[in-house]
């Protein structure tokens, strides 16, 4: 049984078993979406998904990471929650908070913080078995609500994920048929972003790879923000987005019926002139 299949009956299995996982992935499924285009080339999703408060709004800060219990820890995790392992380092875990079809959250065994570094031989691994996938990472500033616990995600493809570069948002595009090469290139760009942020313990960025057509791509986001100013704001200002790699690439997830009601393209526009690193 090759993986796909093997996570196909792992998520049979859990919504039998695990209620939360079952009304979830009910709920995914009428979740309602609109598309914002810019030309031809161009597409983007918002989603209204109320259960994505948890991540959208949580605290990252060290105080209230320290006071939590890491939810990604075997021992924290719900008893009904089952996986399958992965490069035996790695479980592989359906999320019970679903933003794309199959949306899986991918662990470390050790509870180390999260950087991608030395890691992304791992995501390419996993999207090559996982052809139908994409597989992302957001980094600690860039999306993750679990900074703490190194882990990776992935859902099925569709077409808005998939898309490069674009005036909107600066997208640094990897593609090889040689896994190592991908490798070496992403380090190189690694260190050129490093020397734009050298304050920070990991350059700020989000990671999208799959494969296509026998070829690893790699999508890199680079970041200078880890909320646009709106997330902050007070009353009719509001805007509770927080962008992680699929807000990034093109799916914008809104928490809110509000926020969803009211958004406009040119909100879009400036949340990821906000969010995104220009790279020349």
């Amino acid at each position: 049984m090759n993986l796909s299949d093997e996570i196909n009956n792992l998520f049979s299995r859990q919504q039998e078993e695990w209620e939360l996982l079952r009304t979830a992935v009910s709920q995914r499924s009428a979740v309602r979406e609109k598309t914002f285009s810019w030309g031809d080339d161009f597409r983007v999703k918002v989603q209204y998904n109320p259960a994505r408060i948890i991540s959208t709004g949580a605290l990252i800060d060290s105080k209230t990471i320290e006071k939590r219990p890491c939810f990604l820890c075997a021992g924290n995790r719900p008893p009904q929650q089952r996986g399958i392992s992965f490069l035996e380092r790695y479980q592989i875990l359906c999320n019970p908070y679903p933003v794309v079809e199959n949306h899986l959250t991918i662990p470390l065994h050790s509870h180390v913080p999260q950087r991608i570094r030395r890691k992304i031989a791992d995501m390419l691994s996993l999207a090559e078995l996982l052809p139908d996938y994409v597989v992302f990472y957001n980094g600690p500033h860039s999306g993750a609500s679990a900074p703490d616990h190194f882990h990776l995600q992935a859902g099925h493809k569709s077409p808005v994920l998939l898309q490069g570069d674009h005036a909107l948002r600066t997208c640094l595009m990897i593609e090889s048929t040689d896994k190592e090469e991908v490798e070496e290139l992403f380090e190189d760009v690694y260190q050129y972003l490093h020397h734009l942020q050298p304050e920070e313990e990991e350059p700020m960025m989000n990671v999208i790879t799959f494969t296509e057509q026998n070829r690893y791509k790699l999508h890199l986001f680079p970041r200078k923000a880890h909320r646009p100013r709106q997330y902050f704001e007070e009353g009719n200002k509001q805007l509770m987005i927080s962008p992680g790699a699929l807000d990034i690439a093109g799916l914008i997830i809104t928490v809110r019926e509000e926020d969803f009601n009211k958004i406009e393209s040119n909100d879009i526009e400036d949340v990821y002139a906000q969010v995104s690193l220009p790279v020349i």
